[in-house]
C-alpha cells in the first residue's frame, strides 16, 4: 500500500534526480556541442540541423551520469531529512529504516531499469545515428563548397569559391586552387559548373573555363582553356566507414559477433569488454545508491554529525567509481577479471545492507593491532 510517506519521499528524491541529472547533463553537452559548431558554421547547416545532431549525444551523457546523480540526489534527500528531524519523528512512530527506504529502493530500481535499457540498446543506437549524421553532413559537399562568396577548405591546399548558386544547383563562376603538389599549383576558373554523382564518383562538371597551371618558383604558366571539364571531388567526401565500433553495435551483435568481422577479428576482447560494461552498469547505479543510505539513513539527532557522515562517502564513491573503470578497461586484455566486475557492486550492495541491518563491520585483528601501535606511537611522538 502505497502511503503519503511514501509519494513524499519518492517525489523529494525523484525531483533532486531529475534536478541533478538535468544540470549535469546541459552543462556537459553545451561543452561537447562546442566542439561541433563546425558543422553549422564551416559546413552551411541550419541551427536546427545542430541541435539535433548534437542532441544524439545526450543519451551516453545521461547513461554515465545517472548513477553519481541518483548518489546526490539521495544523499541531499536523506541528509536534508535528518537535518529537519523527519527520519527521526518516522523512527519514534514505529516506522522502520527499511520501510522508511521503500520509496527510494523503488526509485532506485527504476533508474537501474532505465540505465540497463539506455546501455543495451538506445544509447548504441544513438551513436550510431550520430555517427551517420556527421558523415552525412561532412559528405554534403554542394552544402559545403557552394556558398557564394566565401572561400572554402576542404583539404590542405585546396581552396573554393563560387560567385553564385541558382535554385536548380548550378554554380556560376567558380574558382579552384589546387595547390596539394607542392611541385605544381593549379587554379581552375569557370564560367559555371554542377556537382553530380556517379557509379564512378562524385564530380564537378565545369563549363567554359581554362586550368592555369604554375611552378613555384618559376614565373611561366601554363594556361589551358576547355568547354567541359570533370574535377574529381571523390578523394574529398567523407565516406562513413562500415566498420561500427563496439559501442555503437547492437547488444545482439557483440552476444554474437560474425567472425568475419573486420571489427571483431582486430580486436575481440573490445566486443567483450563493452557486454560487461553494459551488463554491469544497473549494479554500479545499486551500489552508488547503497553507499548513501548507508551513511545517512539512520535516525540522526542534530547533536550527531551529518556532515561527517556525508564526507564519508565521498572515498567510497571515488574508490567504486575509479575501480569500475580500471577493472572494464581491463578486461578487453584479462578475462579472468571478470567475475570482479560483479563482485565488487555486489560487495559494496551487501556491506551496506549489513551496516543497515545493525551488523558492525570490524577490522581485522592484525590490521586494528597495527593502527594501535600507530596510533600510540603519533601520541608518543606528539607529547614528546
Amino acid at each position: 500500500m502505497i502511503t503519503r510517506l511514501d509519494r513524499y519521499v519518492f517525489r523529494s528524491a525523484g525531483i533532486a534526480f531529475a534536478g541533478t541529472l538535468i544540470v549535469l547533463t546541459a552543462m556537459i553537452w553545451i561543452t561537447q556541442a562546442l566542439r561541433q559548431l563546425d558543422i553549422m558554421t564551416s559546413q552551411g547547416q541550419t541551427i536546427i540541423a545542430f541541435v539535433y545532431i548534437t542532441s544524439l549525444a545526450m543519451p551516453a551523457l545521461i547513461l554515465a551520469l545517472a548513477p553519481a546523480a541518483l548518489f546526490m540526489a539521495v544523499a541531499h534527500t536523506l541528509f536534508r531529512m535528518n537535518g529537519d528531524s523527519e527520519i527521526v519523528v518516522a523512527s519514534a512512530s514505529g516506522i522502520s529504516t527499511w520501510r522508511f527506504l521503500r520509496p527510494l529502493i523503488v526509485l532506485c530500481l527504476l533508474v537501474a531499469a532505465a540505465t540497463a535499457a539506455l546501455s543495451l540498446e538506445l544509447v548504441p543506437a544513438s551513436m550510431r545515428q550520430f555517427r551517420y549524421e556527421i558523415a552525412r553532413v561532412r559528405g554534403d559537399l554542394v552544402a559545403f563548397i557552394a556558398q557564394p562568396g566565401r572561400f572554402t577548405t576542404i583539404a590542405d591546399g585546396m581552396v573554393f569559391n563560387v560567385r553564385e548558386r541558382n535554385a536548380s544547383g548550378v554554380l556560376g563562376g567558380i574558382f579552384i586552387n589546387d595547390a596539394r603538389n607542392p611541385n605544381e599549383v593549379s587554379t581552375y576558373l569557370a564560367d559555371r559548373g554542377q556537382i553530380v554523382d556517379t557509379k564512378e564518383g562524385t564530380f564537378l562538371i565545369l563549363e567554359d573555363g581554362q586550368i592555369h597551371r604554375r611552378t613555384p618558383g618559376k614565373d611561366d604558366t601554363n594556361v589551358v582553356e576547355f568547354q567541359r571539364y570533370a574535377f574529381d571531388l571523390s578523394p574529398f567526401t567523407l565516406n562513413q566507414d562500415p566498420n561500427l565500433r563496439a559501442p555503437e553495435r547492437s547488444f545482439a551483435e557483440l552476444l554474437h559477433p560474425d567472425p568475419n568481422d573486420p571489427g571483431y577479428q582486430k580486436d575481440p576482447g573490445r566486443f567483450t569488454e563493452e557486454i560487461h560494461r553494459r551488463l554491469s552498469l544497473p549494479l554500479y547505479v545499486l551500489a552508488f545508491f547503497s553507499i548513501a543510505v548507508a551513511a545517512l539513513a539512520e535516525p540522526r539527532t542534530t547533536r550527531e554529525s551529518r556532515g561527517l557522515a556525508l564526507a564519508a562517502t565521498l572515498p567510497y564513491v571515488v574508490v567504486l567509481q575509479v575501480t569500475s573503470f580500471g577493472l572494464i578497461n581491463q578486461v578487453r586484455h584479462s578475462p579472468e577479471l571478470i567475475p570482479l566486475v560483479y563482485a565488487i557492486p555486489a560487495v559494496v550492495v551487501l556491506g551496506s545492507i549489513a551496516i543497515l541491518a545493525g551488523y558492525k563491520i570490524k577490522m581485522p585483528a592484525a590490521m586494528s593491532r597495527f593502527f594501535d601501535r600507530l596510533a600510540q606511537r603519533v601520541v608518543r611522538e606528539t607529547v614528546n
